[in-house]
């Protein structure tokens, strides 16, 4: 939740292109990538090569693209803050090259780059739900960030017309530091979940004091993932306040696999459990989840790992679970994250286990899940499609009984206990 392309096989395009000293920069590779979110733009006509853009309402912080013409570049952004990267987009880029587009674009100094859906003015959204490598759009758009001393744009223009796309739509424009922290604090907003159940921004009021609130901040640690929002997120958010309900999680140990910014682990604390346990492949994820507990008063019983994982390293948004910007997935081969941790064995046994991550990484850990849970102990799988669960459940059958199911849009989540004989 890769790439099929070599390192090598970019490293011989770069070479080929006999770039400015730039090339020099050719294996510099990427740092995290940032959050992609769906980019709608105006199909170019004989008459007019301008495009808009309108990002998804819970990624606003890329918005404010301006009109730029398909064979030349322009830079907009006011003069409000300084200018803390470029961001450049190329549109309408064929899914078969628009990860290497990415690659040269990373090679060539990019801070981050994302692919994203490329769709025309009122067409119809390019569904596709990855859980498998190489998977893209067939229409994309392409967006690097580069440093404010980085030519962007003669980049971005040279390296469209290395791929025959010089005639696509390209854009320029300045980030700022104050525009794209205020346009995060506009995008977010307190959320309901369920009765009595919200998200609340750390920049707002709780609408319902009362409720039990979760506290998160978007973008903690350079993340832009696990703000509450997807569908499957929700969908584990209503199972664990049911288990709430039922008694369920009083005093119970929590393990959430895969927990991005911690939301799940935080607000099963929230809703009366014990003590819960976060673990995900990616650095800064632990350090959201640590961070989102301290913000809700429960960090004393959070204990966040690092699972050993494996990396994609160019962003392809695919409405991930928990909104992930880029692929990775747990790497089996390596030890058990709290094992290696030195955790003592009892203390690696849950009452409850939600993972909320793709079908694929689900079916891989569906021997590791079920050795965290107890037995009658209580599991929630999520980030799956509704078409998924049979394959999911004939996974988890050897360890766990009573499945059911719930959907949301095109989303579900499997529910199943823990057999007491295996």
């Amino acid at each position: 939740m890769c790439s099929a392309m070599a390192l090598s096989r970019t490293l011989s395009r770069l070479a080929a292109c006999r770039r400015s000293p730039t090339a020099s920069r050719a294996a510099a590779w990427p740092r995290r990538p940032l959050q992609a979110a769906a980019v709608a733009a105006t199909a170019p006509t004989a008459s007019s090569s301008m495009f808009s853009s309108s990002l998804s309402a819970s990624h606003r912080s890329m918005s404010g693209m301006r009109a730029a013409s398909s064979s030349t570049s322009s830079i907009t952004g006011s003069m409000a803050a300084e200018v803390c990267s470029i961001k450049c987009c190329l549109a309408d880029v064929p899914g078969g090259m628009a990860e290497e587009v990415a690659e040269v674009l990373l090679a060539y100094g990019a801070q981050s780059v994302a692919v994203e859906e490329y769709r025309p003015s009122g067409g119809p959204e390019q569904e596709i739900y990855a859980d498998t490598e190489g998977r893209v759009w067939d229409r994309c758009t392409v967006v690097a960030y580069f440093p404010p001393e980085e030519d962007g744009a003669a980049i971005l223009a040279s390296t469209a017309a290395d791929f025959g796309l010089q005639d696509r739509q390209q854009l320029v424009e300045a980030v700022r530091t104050q525009d794209w922290e205020q346009s995060i604090r506009d995008s977010y907003q307190p959320a309901q979940v369920g009765e009595g159940l919200w998200i609340v921004p750390i920049w707002s009021q709780a609408p319902d004091p009362a409720a039990t609130n979760i506290i998160l901040e978007p973008g903690a640690c350079g993340l832009a993932f696990g703000t509450g929002d997807h569908p499957t997120t929700r969908l584990c958010l209503r199972w664990l306040q049911r288990l709430q309900q039922a008694g369920s999680l009083e005093g119970a140990a929590v393990m959430d696999y895969g927990a991005g910014s911690g939301v799940l682990a935080v607000a099963a604390l929230l809703m009366g459990a014990e003590r819960a346990v976060g673990s995900d492949v990616e650095p800064l994820a632990v350090k959201a989840t640590q961070a989102n507990a301290a913000l809700n008063g429960v960090s004393e019983r959070v204990a966040a790992y690092l699972c050993a994982g494996k990396y994609s390293y160019v962003a392809v948004s695919c409405c991930l679970s928990c909104s992930q910007p880029y692929c990775s997935y747990a790497d089996l081969k390596q030890p058990e994250p709290l094992a290696a941790a030195g955790i003592e064995p009892q203390q690696r046994l849950f009452e409850v286990t939600v993972a909320n991550i793709l079908q694929g990484p689900l079916l891989d850990l569906a021997p590791r899940l079920a050795a965290y849970t107890k037995p009658s102990g209580l599991l929630g799988l999520s980030g799956i499609l509704q078409e998924q669960t049979a394959a999911v459940m004939e996974a988890y059958s050897p360890w766990f009984h009573s499945f059911q199911v719930e959907g949301e849009q095109r989303w579900a989540l499997v529910t199943a206990v823990r057999r007491t004989d295996t």
